[in-house]
């Protein structure tokens, strides 16, 4: 797909626990989300192992319910996992594997889209992965035969994709992203093309899912109620009970009531349950997610005075109850103008420009300086090529002039013994130290 004699396309993937998406510049110079082959702009990160075939996407979502052993979901919340396996079929996979099934699929359907091959890509992570679940990512693109040219935050491809649309301003961000099964708060200063990452924290397993987890439980146990039957017991109805219990809350964010019928061993259920009620019920989730907020000020050394705008990030940030408690806890109105499922394939796709943008810059310097090696030369002109080809000449300036600079989300060190033979943390460089460090 990369080879040097073809017509280079970049694009950045949000490759998330639950959904996914790719972005790219359009033929008028903008960033945009190229839709799937189902002509929807995000794809259902599930994989469904059907005879010789492997599906991935709504038809796999919607295949759960009949063929629960040969569908694999939530594949992110592995990544980095040395041990952990899903057999199926009698072949193992791992999660980098499971994880570059979803890319090709996603990346296949885009290179039909817009009619050409897709070179090189940036995908995005949570703020909070350490280093093996930062490679796991790199690892799957490779795996699914991808010039995976960076890795960056999710936070920070948000801000990326406010401050290109907002290049006037000069803001102090917290971005919330609350996504299917990962959590992050950062807080960034943007200024226009500049992007400065303050401050991180998050949970790696937290998120949409379990929201729905407590919502299929306590339908669960009304169940054992009234037919002293568990249907999280029977794969077929669990797996009928999540797409259910999804559905509903999705639901729960536009009206005040919602209702679940649910099925196992010949039995039935009908209930309702109301805003209320999913409300008391993920409580507990929605204060975890809350207490991160002042640790997160705490670590910028900020007041909410100093915070101008939030910005919501993941699908889960749709839910009235998060809206609230957001507006309470900062007392300010979430930013209207970013697409929380889609800003972060959107500021992907810049990265990937603004990374190809350098490198032929850096290259090109050392040509004009005499310095650059044959290899260099010919890199420098494949490089330029690159980006006349896949980025509108109007932003490449722009784009040059572009800095972000983030700090490392957990501390780094090294195990040291003392004297009495007992081991020892010994940090080096401290969390939230901007990088390089």
């Amino acid at each position: 797909m990369s080879d040097a004699g073809k017509k280079r396309k970049i694009s950045g993937i949000d490759l998330g626990t639950t959904y996914s998406a790719i972005a790219h510049f359009d033929e008028y110079g903008k960033v945009d989300i190229i839709p799937n082959s189902d002509n929807e702009r995000i794809t259902p990160s599930v994989i469904l192992f059907e005879d010789d075939e492997v599906i991935v996407g709504k038809i796999a979502k919607n295949q759960a319910v009949s063929n629960p052993e040969n569908v694999v979901q939530f594949v992110k919340r592995h990544m980095g996992e040395p041990d952990w396996v899903r057999v199926i079929n009698g072949r193992e996979y791992t999660p980098e594997i499971l994880s570059a099934i979803i890319l090709k699929r996603i990346v296949s359907d885009a290179e039909d889209q817009i009619g050409e091959g897709i070179s090189d890509v940036v995908i995005t992570c949570p703020a909070y992965f350490n280093d093996n679940e930062r490679k796991a990512t790199m690892d799957a693109g490779k795996i699914a035969g991808l010039s995976v040219i960076g890795i960056i935050n999710e936070p920070t491809a948000a801000a990326i994709a406010y401050g290109m649309n907002n290049l006037d301003r000069d803001v102090k961000a917290l971005v919330y992203d609350l996504g299917g099964g990962t959590f992050d708060v950062t807080i960034l200063h943007i200024d226009g093309n500049n992007v400065k990452v303050l401050a991180t924290d998050g949970e790696r397993r937290l998120g949409g899912k379990d929201w729905d987890d407590m919502l299929l439980n306590h339908v669960a146990e009304k169940f054992i109620e009234e037919h002293k039957i568990d249907p999280r017991e029977d794969a077929e109805a669990y797996q009928d009970l999540v797409i259910k219990v999804e559905e509903a809350k999705k639901t729960l964010s536009k009206k005040p009531l919602a209702k679940i019928f649910a099925q196992c061993a010949g039995k039935s259920l009908k209930m309702q349950v109301t805003r209320e009620e999913f409300e008391e019920l993920t409580r507990p989730l929605l204060e975890q997610t809350e207490t991160y907020l002042d640790v997160v000020l705490k670590k910028a050394d900020l007041t909410w005075d100093s915070i101008d705008v939030v910005i919501p990030v993941g699908g889960m940030t749709r839910i009235p109850a998060v809206v609230q408690m957001l507006e309470r806890v900062t007392k300010k109105k979430l930013e209207k103008g970013v697409n929380a499922d889609e800003c972060v394939a959107i500021g992907a796709a810049y990265w990937a420009a603004i990374l190809k943008v350098r490198e032929a810059n850096s290259l090109a310097e050392k040509v004009q300086q005499g310095v650059a090696t044959a290899a260099e030369k010919v890199q420098q002109a494949e490089a330029a090529a690159a980006v006349e080809e896949a980025v509108p000449e109007e932003i490449v300036g722009m784009l040059g002039g572009v800095v972000v600079q983030n700090v490392n989300s957990h501390s780094l060190g090294i195990v040291t013994i003392d004297k009495t033979g007992a081991k020892k943390n010994l940090i080096m460089i401290e969390e939230q130290t901007p990088l390089p460090a």
